[in-house]
């Protein structure tokens, strides 16, 4: 299927298919299936091809299962700590189909059932009053905008209102997303794919308020990226889909509202259950087994080589089907690999960054807001959610007993110094990590609602147990997040190979969604299982996936920009050349 900005090259709307043609060897086809790599991706994939009849193993290198997406506890307390907090947006529809297919005991609607609704977003300033933004937004009309000037009209009015930007500022905010939403597919993926959001958004010339929205203070809420390094095509697709949510016009459910988190910790309430289903489909589950290589005979996968506790061991598999990590496909590409499809090695060339998860556990509940609080000003780029306030079973169940809320923040900035150190946090030890972090976040709240933090409330605290050698110059970190850098789009490969039993899922590979996040990695993992439903000629149907949605009254908008595209003009409300804002 084709959306707003590329996908992969499957249809399930017209059975139309770009990759490899079906074996025809007379073997059997989709006998075995051998997935690499156990988060949403790999369990996604797993899950579709099992339920179609395929033999399917997943072997998994960390000890656990769910990748980035796995619950972690505290050693010697057991309390729930993370890689990061999560978000299940409303305008995902792929993913929370999934949730609906694992089971939960005492739930209708499986998994799925265990979603809350967020009721609001915080953006939190060092030096300036906090912005609760309700969700929904009290959008100020009775029907939504059909047309491109009154979405303008109806955006300039909440800028104004709600984010209390100037008339100048708030008409040039609105007037930018109506430039992305116009924007014809080949615009999108040829020109705003190749600047970043900062530019495309002219931050760099805003207010700190205009920049509180548009820029990385509300950004970080919708993707896990920063506005400077991620592509403006990137960004815009995420923010058009939370524009249309907002509308309530592409919402996965009415109730669970825009923004949704799990009700307790994300083992307990989706990985384990989901693992438990697959193992009942005859799915083979092994942990700490790590993918080292293939045997290549040509552009066939003759066997993968496993590490193990007890040493290298071999796979043998009719197909292949890799969901791990983009940071560990390099040392996959050797010469052979990549001589039967060349393509693959432009992996080399996307890139990851840190974005590290740090609990706070504390004695008293800290309801900062209803949701996700994004620091606008805290230099090392940090974003929070109290998550005790969402979960059904109470916090006191875990460890001694005195703890009673998780204060969960991510870090995403490991290269600035920090507001009470000089140092940036690549450079500290765990305990000035978490110090100099509890500080970034009190400045920014203390003092400006009901709600403080004080020392005496935090119990404890807990780094992602992926960081490793930090306050040292050996310090590493074996889970970054991939980001969507200016141009990365044509790096980044296909569901299918040209090897002919090998297939790629990830949210790192082309999906309609773009951006790292769950629904994109399950997206992938359907495109994946797709493609080897293709190549095996299995008579089973692809894995639905729903494609993105496009507001139809635009359409002839678009049409019009793909013509101007093509003559090499602009889009026709895009006014940055002859914007003039007046002096700050």
């Amino acid at each position: 299927m084709t959306g707003s900005s590329g996908g992969g090259a499957l249809s399930n709307e017209n059975g139309s298919y770009g990759g490899p043609a079906p074996r025809t060897d007379g073997r059997p086809n989709g006998k075995t299936v051998a997935v690499f790599g156990a988060g949403p991706a790999g369990l996604s994939a797993a899950h579709e091809l099992a339920e179609r009849g395929f033999n399917v193993t997943v072997y998994e290198a960390m000890s656990v299962f769910g990748g980035k997406c796995r619950s972690l506890y505290a050693p010697g307390t057991g309390l729930p700590g993370e890689h990061g907090f999560r978000s299940f947006f409303g305008f995902y529809h792929n993913l929370p189909d999934t949730l609906r297919r694992i089971p939960f005991p005492g739930n209708a609607n499986g998994v799925w059932d265990n979603l809350v609704r967020l009721n609001a977003a915080m953006i939190a300033g060092y030096d300036r009053a906090n912005l609760t933004i309700p969700l929904p937004l009290p959008l100020p009309f009775s029907q939504p905008p059909m047309t491109p000037q009154a979405f303008v009209d109806s955006a300039v009015a909440v800028f104004q209102t709600l984010f209390r930007l100037p008339l100048y500022e708030a008409f040039f905010a609105a007037e930018r997303l109506g430039v992305y939403v116009t924007s014809c597919d080949a615009r999108k993926v040829n020109q705003w794919e190749n600047i970043t959001w900062t530019e495309f958004a002219e931050l760099d010339n805003s207010s700190p308020e205009y920049n509180r929205f548009l820029g990385d203070g509300f950004i970080k809420e919708l993707v896990a990226t920063k506005s400077s390094n991620c592509s403006a095509n990137a960004i815009g697709v995420v923010g058009e889909e939370y524009v249309w949510s907002l509308m309530n016009l592409n919402n996965d459910d009415d109730f669970r509202g825009n923004d949704r988190v799990l009700n307790g910790p994300t083992t307990e309430q989706w990985i384990t259950p989901w693992t438990n289903y697959l193992g009942s489909l005859g799915v083979t589950l092994r942990l700490g087994t790590k993918l080292t290589g293939f045997e290549m005979n040509g552009s066939h996968i003759q066997s993968a080589t496993v590490s193990t506790p007890s040493g290298p061991q071999t796979v043998q598999a009719d197909f292949y089907l890799s969901a791990i990590p983009l940071d560990k496909w390099p040392a996959l590409l050797t010469p052979d690999v990549v001589r039967a499809d060349p393509a693959l090695d432009s992996i080399r060339e996307l890139q990851a960054a840190w974005m590290c998860g740090l609990q706070f556990f504390l004695t008293e509940r800290a309801d900062l807001a209803n949701g996700h609080v994004g620091y606008n000003d805290a230099p090392w780029g940090v974003t929070s959610i109290s998550e005790g306030q969402f979960w059904h079973r109470s916090l006191t169940q875990y460890g001694d007993g005195r703890v009673k809320d998780v204060l969960s923040a991510i870090i995403s900035d490991w290269d600035t110094p920090g507001m009470f150190t000089r140092k940036t946090a690549r450079q500290c030890t765990p305990e000035e990590i978490a110090r100099e972090t509890w500080g970034q976040i009190r400045s920014h709240v203390d003092g400006k609602g009901s709600t403080r933090l004080t020392d005496d409330m935090l119990h404890s605290w807990m780094i992602d147990t992926a960081l490793t050698g930090a306050g040292t110059p050996q310090i590493a970190y074996d889970d970054p997040i991939f980001i969507q850098n200016p141009g990365s789009w044509n790096d980044r490969p296909d569901a299918f190979t040209k090897i002919d039993n090998l297939f790629i899922a990830g949210d790192w590979i082309k999906t309609q969604m773009n951006v790292a996040c769950m629904e994109g990695a399950n997206e992938g993992g359907r495109l994946a299982a797709n493609a080897l439903l293709h190549a095996s000629g299995s008579p089973e149907p692809p894995a639905k996936i729903e494609p993105r949605f496009r507001q139809v009254l635009w359409e002839p908008f678009k049409i019009i920009d793909q013509h101007r595209f093509a003559a090499g003009e602009g889009n026709m409300f895009d006014i940055v050349d002859g914007f003039r804002r007046p002096p700050r």
